[in-house]
């Protein structure tokens, strides 16, 4: 008798090809899982860069987690069109890229948008543009952990940049963005060395800013490969991508 195999497909010569075919069980399992490795939904904020989808997007609001982070606008405009509550643009923005993030921000008006920042300039024109339009928008700043991709380093010169983006007129800082996806080490004790080793200069910023009487400033922080690790850290906020698919690479590493 031939075993049951759970993705085999009975009806497969009637799907035209090539086709995206997913099971919104085993996606409903993924998520499943995903809540049960750490102890608060409210520190989940997952990356919908793997499945850019409407469906997975609600499956993942009904298991009752409210916060969302996307890589570029057309994902923004997908979250807002699930009425996500809490969707960060993980992404600097400057130029017509912040024009079409408004735009965002005005069709959507029941989601709350953030985005980031990683230098004076572009920050500056973000509250430009806010005042322009009689917005609020809220900034977190990028962090540069080892990607370099974007990103300032963590150290004083990230500190005056909190400092400074505070100070600008309907500029709303609400933390520090960290994506460590150059961390992929097989081995889990010295994964968790390496995310301890990125996350040291950053406690010592939070320190620093709640000394000077700032409230202490959100982190949202790391990617799947790490997420087990900073799940055990009740401070921060957690944003796995694969999880909600998986792939191979990610159970090999």
């Amino acid at each position: 008798m031939e075993k049951n195999i759970w993705y085999k497909i009975d009806n497969a010569d009637k799907i035209d090809t090539p086709a995206l075919v997913i099971y919104p069980e085993r996606v409903k399992e993924n998520i499943r899982i995903l809540k049960e490795i750490i102890d608060d939904p409210l520190r989940l904020r997952p990356h919908v860069k793997t499945h850019k989808t409407k469906e997975a997007t609600l499956l993942i609001m009904e298991a009752g987690i409210s916060k969302f982070k996307c890589a570029t606008i057309a994902e923004a405009e997908m979250l807002g069109m699930c009425i996500a509550p809490d969707v960060l643009l993980a992404y600097p923005l400057f130029g017509p890229k912040l024009e079409r993030f408004v735009c965002v921000i005005k069709k959507f008006p029941d989601t709350v948008f953030s985005c980031l920042a990683d230098n004076e300039t572009p920050a500056k024109e973000i509250s430009e543009t806010a005042v322009a339009n009689d917005l609020n928008i809220r900034v977190y700043i990028d962090l540069n952990v080892g990607m370099y991709r974007t990103g300032i380093k963590p150290g004083k010169s990230a500190v005056k940049l909190y400092e400074d983006c505070s100070k600008l007129k309907r500029v709303q800082v609400k933390g520090f963005h960290i994506y460590d996806g150059h961390i992929r080490e097989r081995d889990i004790e010295k994964r968790f060395l390496l995310c301890r080793e990125t996350f040291t200069p950053v406690k010592e910023m939070i320190s620093e800013l709640i000394s000077k009487g700032y409230q202490r400033p959100e982190v949202i922080i790391g990617g799947s490969p790490s997420f087990p690790i900073y799940a055990k850290q009740k401070d921060v906020e957690c944003s796995p991508g694969t999880f909600i698919f998986w792939d191979k690479g990610y159970t090999d590493s």
